[in-house]
């Protein structure tokens, strides 16, 4: 993507998107794993 034309404020914002999309992420694999590892010990 050209962020060339992008203004600081638009640089701001989607650097700001870009980590909350990594925070996001990361965030989901750790309610899979411990709705994983819950199903493991329940059994």
């Amino acid at each position: 993507m050209n962020t060339d034309k992008f203004d600081k404020h638009a640089k701001a914002n989607l650097a700001f998107y870009e980590g909350f999309m990594n925070f996001t992420k990361y965030t989901i694999i750790a309610i899979v794993i411990t709705l994983a590892l819950m199903a493991y010990f329940l059994v």
